[in-house]
C-alpha cells in the first residue's frame, strides 16, 4: 500500500483493475487505492502474473502492507511460497475461508459460489454481457485461467439458451471507496463538533454586476464561486477566530487563509481542493485556480498538495437549484459557508417593491469555539462585502 500523503497511516483499496492468475505488464494499470483525500492508479513494477492479491476492495490496511504478489517467469513454486507466507505473517491477516479451504483441496472451483459468491471470477467484458442478458453467472462453468468465466464462456450460454435468468435482487450499493471515506470523516465531525447553523439573505444584485463587468473586460467566464471566496477571505482577516483549529484545549488561529471549495468529481463523488493563501489572490487569479482545480476534480487527477491544508470551506449548491442547507463541517475546522441559488424575488425597498436577484447564505460552526452572535456578525460582514465591494480585477 503507497503513502499518498505525508498524515497518512492507512490506505484503501478501491478497485482491482486485474484478477488473481492475471498477466501484468510492467507499467500496467493494476489496482486503485486512495488516502482520505485522493485516489491513484498504481501501475505493475514488472512483468508477470498476479500470484496473490491479499487484501480486498473496500479493504483498508496500513501503509506498506502488502496488497498482492506478482511472480516473474523465474520465480520457483518455492519461493513464491515463501514469500506468501511471508507476507501473511508479516501482515497477520486471515486467509478468506473460500481460499484456505481452496488451498487445501477441501472444495472445487464451482463449489465457492456457496461460500462467497463476491469471489467467482469473471471477466469484465464476460460480467457486463451478463448482466445485459439477466443471467445467474453461478450457474456458468468458466473455462478461462483458474476457472475463470470469460466472453466465450457467455457467449455459449446464450447460444445454447441453458441459463435461467438471474433472480432480481433488492439493490443494495456498498459503501466503498469515496463514498465511504466521506461518511466516515461526516459521520466524525458531526459527532465531535457542535454544529450549529446561522442563515441570511444577501442581494445578489453586485455580484452579477460584477460577472457582467469582467466577462465585457477579459472576455472570460467568471465563476460566482471566485467572487464569494473574496468576501469570505476579507471576513477572515476581521474575524480570524473562524480561521482556526481547536486542538485538545486550544484553540489555534491559522496563520494563513486557505480556502477549501466543495467539487464533485467525476465519479459522483465529493472532494474538496483547497486555495493556499486565497486572501493574497486577485479575482482573476482565483478565477483561473478555480477553472483548473474543478477540472482535474472531474478527471480526478487532483495531487495531494491540492487538496491538503484548507482552514474554511465553501460548499456552493446554487447551480443545482438549491436555495439553502445546513452543511457538516469539514473535520478540524471552525465554520463552513453554504451557498444556495441566485434567484429573482421581489423585495420590499424603500416601501416599494422590485424585483433582484436573491441568495441564501448558510453558515455552520463549531459553537465550542464560537457563540451564536459572533457567527452573525461574520456572515453579516460576508453578506455586506457581497452586496457592496467592487474588487480589483
Amino acid at each position: 500500500m503507497p503513502r499518498l500523503d505525508e498524515e497518512q497511516e492507512n490506505g484503501m483499496v478501491v478497485e482491482w483493475l486485474k484478477a488473481q492468475g492475471d498477466t501484468v505488464t510492467q507499467g500496467e494499470e493494476i489496482v486503485e487505492v486512495m488516502s482520505e483525500k485522493v485516489s491513484f492508479i498504481v501501475e505493475s513494477p514488472i512483468t508477470g502474473i498476479i500470484h496473490k492479491i491479499f487484501v480486498e476492495e473496500a479493504e483498508e490496511v496500513p501503509i506498506g502492507t502488502t496488497i498482492a504478489i506478482i511472480s516473474e517467469v523465474e520465480d520457483s513454486s518455492d519461493a513464491l511460497e515463501k514469500a506468501v507466507k511471508e507476507a501473511k505473517e508479516k501482515l497477520k491477516i486471515e486467509v478468506p475461508i473460500v481460499a484456505e479451504r481452496e488451498e487445501k483441496g477441501v472444495i472445487k472451483k464451482e463449489e465457492e459460489v456457496k461460500v462467497k459468491p463476491e469471489r467467482i471470477k469473471i471477466s469484465p467484458i464476460a460480467k457486463r454481457l451478463a448482466k445485459e442478458h439477466e443471467l445467474d453467472i453461478t450457474q456458468i462453468e468458466g473455462t478461462g485461467p483458474g476457472g475463470r468465466i470469460v466472453k466465450e464462456d457467455i457467449l455459449r450460454v446464450i447460444d445454447q439458451g441453458t441459463i435461467m435468468p438471474a433472480v432480481p435482487e433488492e439493490e443494495r450499493i456498498q459503501l466503498t471507496g469515496v463514498r465511504k471515506i466521506i461518511a466516515e470523516r461526516m459521520t466524525q465531525s458531526y459527532r465531535t463538533a457542535p454544529h450549529v447553523t446561522v442563515m441570511m439573505e444577501a442581494d445578489a444584485s453586485n455580484m452579477v454586476k460584477l460577472r457582467k463587468e469582467f466577462e465585457e473586460k477579459t472576455r472570460l467566464r467568471l465563476s460566482y464561486n471566485a467572487i464569494l471566496i473574496k468576501a469570505v477571505t476579507d471576513a477572515l482577516q476581521a474575524y480570524k477566530i473562524f480561521n482556526s483549529t481547536i486542538e485538545e484545549n486550544e484553540i489555534r488561529i491559522n496563520p494563513n487563509i486557505n480556502v477549501g471549495l466543495a467539487v464533485a468529481r467525476g465519479d459522483g463523488g465529493l472532494i474538496v481542493p483547497v486555495i493556499p493563501n486565497a486572501d493574497m489572490k486577485s479575482l482573476k487569479e482565483l478565477n483561473t485556480i478555480i477553472e483548473d482545480l474543478v477540472e482535474k476534480a472531474r478527471q480526478n487527477k487532483l495531487s495531494i498538495s491540492e487538496v491538503r491544508g484548507g482552514t474554511f470551506t465553501i460548499s456552493n449548491l446554487g447551480m443545482f437549484d438549491v436555495d439553502e442547507f445546513t452543511p457538516i463541517l469539514t473535520p478540524q475546522q471552525t465554520a463552513l459557508l453554504g451557498v444556495g441559488r441566485i434567484a429573482k424575488k421581489p423585495i420590499v425597498v424603500d416601501e416599494g417593491i422590485m424585483i433582484k436577484p436573491m441568495t441564501k447564505l448558510s453558515l455552520s460552526f463549531d459553537h465550542r469555539v464560537v457563540d451564536g452572535a459572533l457567527a452573525a456578525q461574520f456572515l453579516r460582514s460576508i453578506k455586506r462585502t457581497l452586496e457592496t465591494f467592487t474588487p480589483i480585477l
